[in-house]
C-alpha cells in the first residue's frame, strides 16, 4: 500500500512539472462544464491551469474552451470569453462565464454587492486551534515583488502598499495529517474577493496552504499542487447554485491524507454551516 501510494504521487509531480514547463498539450486537458444555460456556463477547473493569459503556448481556460466549444466563443472578445471572474492558477473548482454581455453584467453586478457567495475547500498545514475564525486583516501589494509575480500579503508587513479590506471566514471540517504532518480541512467563505486573498489570511495565521509555493516563503514543494478548490458557487442570478465534490478526500488522495477529527460536514447548504458560528 505504501508503495503504492508513493508511485502515484511521483506520477503526481511528474505530470505538475509538464504542466508547468508547457509541455503539456492542451487538447488533452479536460475540463469539465458542470452547468450550461443560454447565458451561463460553469467549469470545473484544473489546477495549474491558467484562467487566460497572452501566451497561448500555456495552457489557459480560454484556449481549452475554444478548441472543445468553438460554438460558444466570442470572436469580438480577446479571450474568447467573458469571464465574469478568476481562479489563480494554482487553484482547482468553479469558474463562472457569461456567454453574452448582458449575463456577465447581471453576474458581475451580484459579485461586486456581494450577493454572490464563494466557497473553498482547502488544507492547511498544521492543526487550526478553534473550530471557526474571521480572518479580516486587509490586504495589499507586496512593495518587494513589484517586478515578480504579485504576490500579496497582509496591512501589519512593512512592504505592503495599496491595502483594502479583506474578510474570509473559515470553519474547520477535519483534523489530521497529510503525509505525516498535521493537517487540517477547511471550508472557507470569501466575504470580500482580493486577489490572493484566502492564502495571504491562510498564512497570516500560520496555516499556510498545503503547497503553496508562493506564501510558505517558496519552502512548501513536496506536494504535487497548492490544496485549495472552489467548491461551490452560489451565483446570486437566476438561481443558479453549483456544487462539486470535494477533490481533498482519502480516498482521491491514495492515503497521504488520513483525517482523524471530524468536526463539521461540508453541506449542501454552507450558509447554515457558517450561521451555527455566527
Amino acid at each position: 500500500m505504501v508503495f503504492k501510494r508513493l508511485i502515484n504521487y511521483f506520477i503526481s509531480l511528474i505530470n505538475l512539472v509538464v504542466i508547468r514547463l508547457g509541455l503539456c498539450d492542451s487538447d488533452n486537458i479536460d475540463v469539465e462544464i458542470v452547468y450550461k444555460s443560454n447565458d451561463f456556463i460553469i467549469v470545473n477547473k484544473p489546477e495549474d491551469i491558467f484562467t487566460n493569459n497572452h501566451n497561448k503556448a500555456r495552457p489557459s481556460l480560454d484556449v481549452i474552451l475554444g478548441k472543445k466549444y468553438p460554438h460558444l466563443v466570442n470572436s469580438k472578445l480577446e479571450h474568447s470569453f467573458y469571464f465574469v471572474h478568476r481562479l489563480d492558477f494554482v487553484t482547482s473548482g468553479l469558474l463562472c462565464i457569461a456567454l453574452n454581455k448582458r449575463a456577465c453584467a447581471k453576474a458581475s453586478s451580484a459579485m461586486q454587492k456581494r450577493i454572490s457567495q464563494k466557497y473553498y475547500i482547502a488544507l492547511v498545514r498544521g492543526h487550526v486551534s478553534k473550530d471557526h475564525l474571521d480572518l479580516t486583516n486587509p490586504i495589499g501589494y507586496c512593495a518587494k515583488e513589484v517586478d515578480g509575480n504579485r504576490k500579496m500579503c497582509n496591512v501589519d508587513e512593512e512592504c505592503c502598499t495599496e491595502p483594502r479590506d479583506a474578510h474570509t471566514r473559515l470553519v474547520v471540517l477535519e483534523r489530521g495529517v497529510y503525509m505525516s504532518y498535521p493537517a487540517t480541512k477547511v471550508l472557507l467563505q470569501l466575504v470580500t474577493g482580493r486577489r490572493h486573498q484566502i492564502r495571504v489570511h491562510c498564512s497570516t495565521i500560520g496555516h499556510t496552504i498545503v503547497g503553496d509555493y508562493t506564501y510558505s516563503g517558496r519552502k512548501d514543494t513536496s506536494p504535487h499542487r497548492t490544496f485549495l478548490h472552489s467548491y461551490r458557487l452560489e451565483l446570486g442570478v437566476d438561481g443558479i447554485n453549483v456544487q462539486t465534490n470535494d477533490p481533498f478526500t482519502e480516498a482521491k488522495l491514495n492515503g497521504l491524507w488520513i483525517p482523524v477529527e471530524y468536526v463539521n460536514r461540508a453541506e449542501d447548504d454552507c450558509s447554515r454551516l457558517f450561521s451555527r458560528y455566527s
